[in-house]
């Protein structure tokens, strides 16, 4: 049985660069962890595969682009909307 991967955090963060998340990753890069010590804790903290993490550290270090991750987040991560 595959196990599920999930992303833990809701679009408006995602979308927003200045998101505390974000903020996070960029503080994990000043204080000297290196881009694969970042994608673990991003993977750890917020779920996704390592394509995510590595767009997620990416995009925080302004060297993606938002619509990059956001088009991988939705054909990877996001539900399916329900219809009634």
């Amino acid at each position: 049985m595959t196990k599920k991967i999930k992303v833990t955090l809701a679009e408006s963060s995602l979308s927003n660069t200045k998101a505390l998340e974000y903020q996070w990753v960029r503080s994990l890069y000043v204080e000297g962890y290196s881009p694969h010590q970042i994608n673990h804790y991003i993977q750890q903290c917020f779920g996704g595969d390592d394509t995510f993490a590595d767009l997620f550290r990416k995009v925080a270090m302004y060297e993606e682009s938002l619509l990059v991750l956001m088009q991988y987040w939705r054909s990877h991560f996001m539900l399916p909307a329900i219809h009634p």
